[in-house]
């Protein structure tokens, strides 16, 4: 009686933590202009949690961080990043106003900053951003297949029951496309 207890236990346990540590899906498009760059428009509306309104409610400052990545596809081993940078969205509640203070930076610059009172912006402004640009260092190839993949990581991190000896993001997207020129 008590081995079965306690396996089941476990066993709701490990499920538990499993299904609150599923990624937020993230919805990617990218355009690729005359020149061959490549922008990349996002949006992750659903890693903004419950959890996440509480965090910031606290006047915690709220970090959203998203690694943009260019790939080309390779059969025989990992696939070749060709561009990369990171963007991040922060929010930080003054709870004698009221009002937030979100501010949106790529590779550490901040690029835009705005004041709200309305969550609802807030929630916007955090888990969407436009025309982010990928430069890879060599041309893109016509009639080639390439992607882009997109990571969140949430800072604090949420409080789920995840035992990963690793970095674990917590929301990804990808996107498939051919440069056709």
């Amino acid at each position: 009686m008590i081995r079965s207890t306690g396996r089941w236990i476990a066993a709701v346990t490990i499920v538990a933590g499993l299904v609150a540590g599923i990624p937020a899906p993230i919805s990617v498009r990218p355009v690729v202009t005359a020149d061959g760059r490549v922008l990349a428009s996002f949006a992750a509306p659903s890693a903004f949690t419950e959890e996440s309104r509480d965090v910031m409610k606290t006047g915690l400052t709220l970090v959203f961080t998203f690694d943009v990545e260019l790939h080309r596809p390779s059969t025989l081993w990992f696939d070749p990043t060709l561009a990369r940078t990171r963007v991040a969205s922060s929010v930080k509640f003054d709870t004698l106003t009221t009002s937030y203070q979100v501010s949106k930076d790529r590779d550490g610059r901040v690029f835009w900053s705005d004041k709200a009172s309305e969550e609802a912006k807030v929630r916007e402004w955090m888990t969407a951003f436009d025309q982010v640009a990928l430069e890879p260092s060599n041309r893109l190839e016509p009639n080639v297949e390439y992607y882009v993949r997109v990571r969140l990581y949430t800072t604090p991190r949420p409080t789920v029951m995840w035992f990963w000896p690793w970095g674990r993001d917590d929301g990804s997207g990808r996107t498939d496309f051919t440069y056709i020129r």
